[in-house]
């Protein structure tokens, strides 16, 4: 009961505190919405999925041509900037400033490849990218390496980061450093069973 109460207060307040503001602000006025809970209903799942939506209308529902350049991926998010938005003269100085758009995947999938391809592109990402560091990071907390579960942690944030962002350049570290990993465990296995072997 004390855990619900505790809930119930933290989502009340900070219910409160964006509707005060949102009703002081009005920040979507531009676009006609007024009321506070409309604004707060566009931010969470309007706003946040705008380049989901217009990839979706443009490349699948209106058959735009894809890229098929599989290098789009690496900077997804700075490509689906280029292509919708409104006043492309300053987008570069802006991207240079760190300014972004949102759910840049799978939104980049849909902007390089015909639906059926970017599904399955999709299922090896997931598995691949998200599922297989996850799988590695519960084995080095299950064997105690305490070290390394820390450093697979940090790029399991990062790769859900990445992934996010249309950002697949960032898996560069990110593979390279677990490819050494691998070299070096492989490396040492390998002498363990030399020594064994010697005795």
């Amino acid at each position: 009961m004390k855990t619900i109460i505790v809930i119930a207060l933290i989502v009340g307040s900070v219910y409160t505190v964006i509707y005060k503001r949102y009703e002081r602000r009005r920040p979507y006025a531009v676009i006609k919405i007024y009321d506070p809970n409309e604004a707060m209903f566009y931010r969470a799942f309007g706003l946040q999925g705008h380049l989901m939506w217009g990839t979706v209308e443009t490349y699948v529902y209106n058959d735009k041509p894809h890229s098929y350049n599989p290098l789009d991926l690496s900077y997804g998010m700075q490509h689906l900037m280029r292509e919708f938005a409104a006043k492309k003269s300053n987008l570069d100085k802006a991207i240079s400033n760190g300014f972004n758009f949102t759910n840049g995947y799978p939104s980049i999938l849909f902007y390089t490849y015909p639906i059926f391809l970017a599904l399955i592109l999709h299922i090896l990402v997931t598995a691949i990218l998200i599922a297989f560091p996850g799988w590695l990071l519960i084995q080095f907390i299950k064997a105690r390496a305490y070290v390394m579960a820390v450093i697979l942690f940090q790029f399991f944030n990062w790769a859900i980061y990445a992934i996010t962002m249309g950002y697949f350049y960032k898996f560069n570290f990110i593979i390279g450093f677990l490819l050494l990993y691998g070299a070096y465990t492989s490396i040492n296995y390998k002498n363990k069973i030399k020594l064994k072997r010697l005795r």
